[in-house]
C-alpha cells in the first residue's frame, strides 16, 4: 500500500511537471515563468508539508492522504482542459498542496512502529523514483501525441490510490490518546546523535532541491533550444533517475555511510560537477552526463535526510520532522526555480547552472560548520556530565 501510494503520487505529479513546463517552454514562455511556474508548485508544498505532518501526527495519516489523492485526480483533470500559461502557476499551487497531504504523513506512517525502518524507506525511495522516471519518460512520449494525454492517464492510477484507501484496514489509534500503556506498543526512542546529521541532510537536500529545481523545471528551455525531443529530453531525466535508484540500492546495501560526513561531501562534489557541464556543454551528450552526475547527491541527500529525520526524533513527532524533511526539498526546490528564472532571464539560459554550482560549494562550507559546532557541543555535555 505505501509503495503503490508514494509510486503514483510521484507518477502523476512529475507527469504534471513535465506536461505543463514543456508546453510552457513550446509556447514561448520566458526562463521567468518557467521559475515562477516552479516556484508556485515546491512553496505551496513546503509551507503545507510540516503543517499536514503535524495534523497526520494528531489526527491520523490514512485521511489526509486520502483528500490528497482526490485533490491531486482533480489538478491533473483541470490542467488537461484549462491550457493556459496564466492559470498553471495557480495549478501548481493546488498539485503541491494536494502532494503535501500526501507525502509527510505516508513517511511518519511506514516508520512509525520503528520495525525494519531502513527496508521500508529504502523501499519508498524506489518507489517514489520509479514514479518519478516513468513519470517523466511516459509523458515525454505521450506529449509527443497530444499535449494533455499524459495528465489523463496518470488520473488511472492515482484512481486506483483512492480506491485502495477506501477499502484499507483503519490504521491503529495515534499516540496521546490516553489508551493504558500496558496496550501500546513501545515507541522507538529517539537517536540523540541523529539531531545534528538531520540538520545537515536538511541543509544538503536543499542543496540538492535546488539542482533537481533547475533540471525539473528549467532544462526543458535548455533541452528545446538545443534541439532535443520531447522523447529524448523524457530519456535523459530517466537515465539520470535510474542512477538516483543505483545511488538508493548502494546505501541501503552497504551502510557505511552512517554517521559520517565525507560521503556527502563526494555525492554534493559530483553534483557541482555535473551542474558544471549543465551551465557549458553544449553536446546533448554530455548535457546527459551533467545530468548523471548531479543524481548521486540528489539521491544521496533525500536518502540520508530521511533516515535521519525519522531516527532522530520521536514517533509523536515524526510527523513533523517528516513534513520538514521535505519543506527543506521544497525550499530549495522553490529557490531554485525562482532565482534560476531571474537569473536566467538576466544573463542566459546557462547562468543558473552555473549559480547553482557554487551556491552548493556555499552550502557544503556550513554543513562542516554544522558538524563541527554541534560535535563540540555534544563532548563539551559528556565533560560536564562527567
Amino acid at each position: 500500500m505505501w509503495d503503490y501510494t508514494s509510486f503514483a503520487t510521484d507518477l502523476a505529479y512529475f507527469t504534471f511537471l513535465f506536461s505543463l513546463s514543456r508546453w510552457l517552454a513550446e509556447t514561448g514562455a520566458s526562463l521567468w515563468q518557467l521559475g515562477v511556474f516552479g516556484a508556485c508548485g515546491s512553496l505551496s508544498y513546503a509551507l503545507s508539508g510540516p503543517v499536514a505532518g503535524m495534523v497526520s501526527d494528531r489526527f491520523g495519516r490514512r485521511r489526509l492522504i486520502l483528500y490528497g489523492s482526490v485533490a491531486t485526480i482533480l489538478a491533473l483533470i483541470v490542467a488537461a482542459v484549462w491550457r493556459s500559461a496564466s492559470i498553471f502557476p495557480f495549478l501548481a499551487i493546488g498539485c503541491g498542496i494536494a502532494v503535501a497531504l500526501v507525502f509527510p504523513p505516508l513517511i511518519a506512517w511506514l516508520t512509525a512502529d520503528g520495525k525494519d525502518s531502513s527496508r521500508r524507506l529504502f523501499r519508498f525511495c524506489i518507489s517514489w523514483n520509479a514514479g518519478v522516471l516513468l513519470g517523466q519518460t511516459g509523458a515525454g512520449w505521450l506529449y509527443s501525441v497530444r499535449p494533455e494525454l499524459p495528465l489523463l492517464v496518470v488520473t488511472i492510477p492515482m484512481a486506483a490510490v483512492v480506491a485502495l484507501l477506501m477499502v484499507w484496514k483503519p490504521e491503529p489509534p495515534a499516540p496521546a490518546t490516553g489508551t493504558p500503556a500496558a496496550s501500546v506498543m513501545p515507541s522507538p526512542a529517539p537517536r540523540p546523535e541523529a539531531r545534528a546529521f538531520a540538520y545537515m541532510a536538511w541543509i544538503a537536500n536543499g542543496a540538492g532541491a535546488l539542482a533537481f529545481s533547475l533540471v525539473t523545471h528549467l532544462f526543458p528551455l535548455l533541452a528545446h533550444e538545443s534541439g532535443i525531443s520531447p522523447p529524448a529530453h523524457g530519456a535523459m531525466l530517466a537515465l539520470a533517475r535510474i542512477t538516483v535508484l543505483a545511488c538508493y540500492f548502494a546505501l541501503y546495501r552497504w551502510p557505511f555511510w552512517h554517521y559520517r560526513v565525507w560521503p556527502a561531501m563526494a555525492a554534493q562534489t559530483a553534483g557541482i560537477a555535473g551542474l558544471a557541464l549543465l551551465g557549458f556543454a553544449g553536446p546533448a551528450q554530455l548535457l546527459a552526463l551533467g545530468l548523471m552526475l548531479t543524481s548521486p547527491m540528489i539521491g544521496y541527500n533525500y536518502f540520508t535526510g530521511i533516515y535521519y529525520s525519522t531516527e532522530a526524533f520521536g514517533t509523536n513527532r515524526r510527523g513533523v520532522a517528516s513534513g520538514m524533511h521535505e519543506a527543506s526539498l521544497a525550499i530549495g526546490a522553490a529557490a531554485g526555480a525562482l532565482g534560476g528564472g531571474i537569473i536566467g532571464s538576466l544573463y542566459g539560459t546557462r547562468a543558473p547552472y552555473r549559480s547553482c554550482a557554487l551556491v552548493l560549494a556555499a552550502l557544503v562550507v556550513s554543513q562542516w560548520a554544522i558538524r563541527r559546532v554541534m560535535g563540540n557541543s555534544a563532548r563539551e555535555g559528556r565533560r560536564t556530565a562527567a
